[in-house]
């Protein structure tokens, strides 16, 4: 374990190398300059982060966009890979199918059904409220935007964190594809295929699907001999383009997407609720039963675009269902003592129109209007083991979350002079979440069902967000901004039979200042934001006795800074860096739920009143797990929020006789971070650094890709627990390596 004194001095190091990098690159960029007048300068991002479709560079948020070539070239595969290319954005997973971002020290600890993301995932436009949603492959994406700080307005559906906004490739009336196979170590192969076209004068169609099964498992479940964190997933998406007339456009959308692997793969790396340490590699777990995972997701949308000539109108209706069983032993033994069997569904039917002005008047505006209809449950949460009537039985948490949410909102911007705009926009959403629950025990030895009253409740959250900011241009290649924006994420139910409680709305205050550049003839993009957050109502997670339990701490205060850079000294050579800082930390949080780990210490005293959460016999007489009670910890750390981030990277096109070769990197420092609420349990410092060498024959049709990615095979977690069976986690991919083969028509 690295100490927090030395993770502090290696951050103040790798934070000074990055400032230094940022000082020095448009020097270097002004001698590039000099020395190669030919080299080209950044290329223009287009985000449509409010609406409409704008350069990057001219939007008055902190925004890192990633092209298709960003991805390969950063070796990034799915969402849950963003984090090393993108500032203040930390994944982690929870179950294996739940995905956890967090932006600037905001997003989910807690999840499960009817618990939507404070970081919003939207997908060609729809809004993915589903936890299992947010992990995406990301082959046929033509762009990955991350919009940081609460999205109040335009975005307002839970987006106190911020954004991530994924745009598929889509329908092209120009006939062209791609495919590429793959094999890597762990006897992992992949197959991908893209394709688009016309078929009539007004009707195009695009296809893409993928494929990837891993073999071999990166880690054993030593009990029973079997490879864990194994299996295979693919996604197909569809769609067809209709181009009636001058103006409209009609876009629907399939896809679906499935995954089967041996997860999640909890492993004890303190003493157990037996007192026994694990042996074996710290990846390798010890269950009496193998983790099994089952997703599928599917959804369908339809996009009706009309050009009235002063506006534009949009109009997005989609559906979506998704699936996701879970089951595991989370004791940490040998003996069955708990099983897990979660099986998760989550319907959701969401209708999106906006109205966007159009023309180069100095007012621009945005209204429109959002409804969702959202069903998520558990058809059951099924807990069984010795510890559930001795083995012979089963309890089984039967519950559904609804919520019928409608929100109107409306942005003005005015173009005050040529150089100096002035934003102001405004939310209005209520939530009316609904729950049903009920509990079923079914004692073997007695052969005695019993069912629990039914328990039901209801209500209303309603509240107002908004966004005001103001923005100079101070010459073509400055822009200056400053905003104050609210952000809600409402608050829902966590049903656990008679335990069921309530999760109050999540309210952040955001302030920011920024600016973003463009120097030397654009071969220097330096972007950088300084924050402030004010949030009230943070909802944080804990597990007790294996079941998932949600409740609010009660506000944080977050301040720091990110940035980035993109320099680009010659037309075949491209270089970028990224920094953020991070200090987030519970204001009040006296409801905090503190592990202690057992045997506990002579004339250690449980408070009056308490018990040691979800141990069963004497508490004295444990000689491993945790102790669990509720306390103050206020002033903790949030959980997995690093307080340091770095990145840097880059990729140099070598062309030659027989094709180009390109030389692409990208290297990820992450300090660390908490991973239980009460700030015991972390995760250190860790390296990753990503490598490929490509090559492209002449014409740019064919191509081969060696890859590797964690290359120094940094171990590390991308989840932390502590809970009453010990402190656990789920490990981060080992080093990987393979070859891709690509062909592009």
């Amino acid at each position: 374990m690295i100490s927090r004194d030395k993770l502090s001095l290696r951050a103040a190091m790798l934070a000074g190398a990055c400032l230094a990098i940022l000082a020095a690159a448009p020097a270097s960029a002004q001698d590039a300059a000099q020395d190669d007048p030919a080299a080209q300068g950044n290329d223009e991002i287009v985000v449509v982060a409010q609406k409409r479709a704008q350069n990057a560079q001219d939007v008055p948020i902190a925004i890192t966009a990633l092209g298709g070539d960003d991805i390969a070239n950063s070796g990034i595969s799915g969402t849950e890979d963003l984090k090393a290319a993108v500032p203040s954005l930390n994944v982690t997973t929870a179950v294996g199918g739940f995905g956890l971002p967090r932006i600037r020290g905001v997003g989910a600890t807690g999840q499960g059904p009817g618990i939507e993301n404070p970081v919003a995932v939207y997908v060609d436009g729809v809004y993915y409220g589903a936890p299992t949603g947010v992990l995406q492959s990301l082959f046929d994406v033509e762009q990955v935007a991350v919009l940081k700080g609460p999205q109040g307005t335009l975005f307002g559906r839970n987006a106190t964190g911020g954004l991530i906004q994924i745009t598929t490739k889509g329908p092209d009336f120009k006939w062209s594809g791609k495919l590429q196979a793959g094999y890597g170590n762990y006897d992992t192969a992949n197959f991908a295929g893209y394709i688009t076209g016309g078929v009539t004068e007004t009707i195009a169609i695009s296809l893409s699907g993928q494929y990837e099964n891993r073999a071999k498992g990166f880690a054993k479940n030593l009990f029973t001999g079997n490879d864990v964190m194994d299996g295979s997933s693919w996604s197909a998406r569809g769609k067809l383009l209709w181009e009636p007339g001058a103006g409209t456009s009609i876009l629907l959308s399939a896809d679906y997407n499935g995954r089967d692997a041996s997860e999640p793969a909890f492993r004890q790396f303190s003493r157990n609720s037996l007192g026994q340490m694990l042996a074996g590699s710290e990846r390798d777990i010890v269950a009496d039963v193998d983790p099994l995972l089952r997703s599928r997701q599917w959804g369908a949308s339809l996009t009706f675009t009309q050009d009235l000539g002063v506006a534009e109108l949009k109009s997005i209706t989609a559906y979506r269902r998704s699936e996701l069983r879970t089951l595991f032993d989370p004791d940490g033994t040998t003996l069955p003592r708990i099983r897990v069997d979660n099986n998760n569904y989550d319907k959701q039917f969401t209708q999106e129109i906006n109205l966007v002005s159009q023309g180069d008047g100095p007012l621009k505006w945005v209204i429109g209007g959002f409804y969702m209809w959202n069903e998520a449950g558990q058809d059951p949460g099924r807990t069984t083991g010795l510890l559930t009537f001795g083995g012979n039985g089963y309890s089984d948490d039967i519950y559904s979350v609804s919520v019928k949410s409608i929100s109107g909102f409306a942005e003005l911007t005015y173009a005050m002079t040529d150089s100096t705009n002035v934003i102001g926009g405004f939310r209005y959403t209520s939530d009316d979440r609904s729950f049903v629950s009920h509990q079923v025990d079914f004692n073997g030895a007695t052969n005695t069902t019993t069912v629990s009253p039914t328990i039901t409740g209801q209500k209303t959250f309603n509240k107002p967000s908004w966004r005001l900011s103001v923005d100079h241009r101070f010459s073509p290649e400055l822009l200056m901004y400053a905003s104050y924006n609210r952000g809600f994420r409402g608050g829902t139910y966590n049903p656990r039979g008679s335990l069921t409680s309530v999760l109050a709305p999540e309210v952040v205050d955001a302030f920011e200042i920024g600016f973003k550049s463009d120097l030397f003839d654009r071969r220097v993009r330096l972007n950088v934001a300084a924050y402030y957050y004010d949030q009230d109502k943070v909802q944080v997670q804990q597990v007790i006795a294996g079941r998932n339990n949600v409740y609010n701490a009660d506000g944080a205060e977050i301040y720091g800074f990110d940035g980035d850079i993109t320099w680009q000294p010659t037309q075949g050579l491209r270089l970028f860096a990224g920094v953020s800082y991070t200090h987030a930390r519970y204001k009040s949080f006296t409801s905090a739920v503190i592990s202690y780990p057992f045997p506990l210490t002579p004339g250690f005293v449980i408070p009056a009143g308490q018990s040691c959460l979800g141990t069963f016999g004497n508490p004295f007489a444990q000689t491993g797990g945790n102790c669990l009670l509720i306390g103050d910890r206020s002033g903790t750390p949030l959980q997995n929020t690093p307080e340091w981030t770095f990145s840097l990277g880059g990729n140099y096109d070598i062309p030659t006789s027989i094709g180009t070769f390109t030389i692409a990197g990208n290297y990820y420092y992450n300090d660390g971070f908490f991973g239980s609420p009460d700030g015991r349990v972390s995760q250190p410092s860790y390296n990753l650094l990503d490598a490929s060498l490509t090559w492209r024959a002449p014409g740019d049709d064919v191509y081969v890709r060696i890859w590797g990615k964690n290359l120094t095979d940094d171990f590390y977690r991308n989840q932390l627990s502590a809970t009453n069976a010990g402190d656990n986690g789920t490990a981060g991919a080992p080093r990987t390596y393979g070859v891709t083969l690509g062909l592009d028509f």
